[in-house]
């Protein structure tokens, strides 16, 4: 095989963004970060209510009152709860059910007294010749029973699970596909497409309630001197 023959071949890839190849993994690994499941890279993550992703877990889990109070549910049990789409037949092994989705809609969690969410890829927008910016919408719902039953200052359970979201995701950069920022919101320099940061109040019409969490990171070419310079470009 010639030496000059590339997965792009017969044709030619000018430019590359930086990890683009690692984007599709990005609801995975949001969904494992803000689990607090070990890795190889930090093998015991901080457990203690001082880190947000503990007080999302447990919010998540815990639909009694006074959540916070209770001991981190084990790495088994935060498994557990994983909706995985692979095995779209296979019944939750504990009471809890799944609780936490990597797509938009699974009907299956719409039962009384459980608290989900949902990692979805959203818009993606071009902001420049050398950049895009995607976003992730966190979709986090809880039945109306269990919305308010925490008994702590922090009434609203969903809206403690959103800023414990931010508090975890914001500032943070994830594995050279960008860094996840809630305070930037995108329009691009043609005024053809935006993306607005922020949240809101959702709700399914039913027994679900909760909020819409958007946040956004950007992806940018490796070399931008290489392709001003590129008269193929």
């Amino acid at each position: 095989m010639p030496n000059d023959v590339t997965i792009y071949s017969p044709y030619e890839k000018i430019y590359n963004y930086w990890g683009e190849e690692n984007v599709v993994n990005i609801p995975a690994q949001v969904r494992d970060y803000l689990l607090l499941l070990p890795s190889k890279e930090c093998p015991n993550p901080i457990t203690s209510n001082d880190n947000p992703r503990a007080r999302f877990v447990k919010y998540l889990y815990y639909d009694d009152a006074n959540p916070l109070e209770k001991e981190l549910p084990s790495v088994d049990e935060r498994l557990s709860i994983i909706f995985d789409p692979y095995k779209p037949d296979q019944p939750p092994i504990s009471d809890k059910g799944y609780r936490i989705f990597c797509q938009s809609n699974i009907a299956q969690a719409n039962i009384i007294g459980q608290t989900i969410l949902r990692i979805v890829m959203g818009q993606m927008v071009s902001t420049n010749p050398y950049s895009v910016t995607y976003s992730i919408n966190f979709q986090i719902l809880s039945n109306y029973s269990i919305e308010a039953n925490t008994r702590s200052t922090a009434l609203l359970r969903t809206f403690s699970m959103e800023q414990a979201i931010i508090q975890a995701l914001n500032g943070v950069n994830f594995g050279g596909v960008g860094t996840f920022m809630v305070a930037r919101s995108m329009l691009n320099s043609e005024n053809r497409g935006t993306i607005t940061n922020g949240s809101k109040p959702i709700s399914d019409d039913q027994e679900l309630v909760g909020r819409l969490l958007v946040m956004t990171f950007e992806n940018k070419v490796t070399s931008q001197d290489y392709v001003r310079n590129n008269d193929r470009f």
